[in-house]
């Protein structure tokens, strides 16, 4: 699984071009979460919070970076090269850090960089819940990713994801 900041500029026919991609990192000592933690500590304790991919975007490349890219979520799923556009994560810290990713599919057009990718219109969004060792109430937290706890809503749906 890989996280990556593309810049993205409009393309033909309602497409795409993503180029220039740097690798991002949410977990760790040093990752996107415990960096935002570390600066919105007071507002990550009133409870759950939302945060949108400009967000970690600018905290990751700069403001004037953000307004211009996407975080693109990777994987390969036998042989074939799947994408998804991150766009927020909600959250709630304690003494781990509960998250539920929000994902977009991109189509992609082609093999190769620059990547031309195109939003589906009806596609529906998804999200896949994770934890992260480390939060408000860990004092000895590494701020890795951890296997989440099974919630209602996921053993309904099962394997942990759900369609919005």
């Amino acid at each position: 699984m890989a996280f990556k900041a593309y810049y993205a500029v409009p393309h033909a026919n309602d497409s795409w071009r993503l180029e220039r991609p740097e690798p991002l990192r949410f977990a760790g000592p040093q990752g996107l979460i415990a960096q935002w933690y570390r600066l919105n500590r007071a507002r990550a304790e009133e409870g759950t919070w939302l945060v949108p991919s400009q967000e970690w975007l600018a905290l990751a490349l700069g403001l004037e970076a953000a307004a211009q890219s996407w975080i693109v979520f990777e994987q390969i799923n036998q042989g074939v090269r799947k994408l998804a556009r991150l766009e927020r994560i909600n959250g709630r810290f304690s003494s781990e850090t509960r998250l539920m990713l929000q994902f977009r599919p991109l189509l992609t057009m082609g093999e190769g960089l620059p990547l031309i990718v195109v939003e589906p219109a009806n596609a529906c969004t998804w999200s896949e819940e994770l934890s992260i060792d480390g939060g408000d109430g860990s004092s000895s937290c590494s701020w890795r990713w951890a296997p989440p706890k099974l919630g209602f809503a996921s053993v309904v749906a099962g394997e942990g994801r759900r369609k919005s």
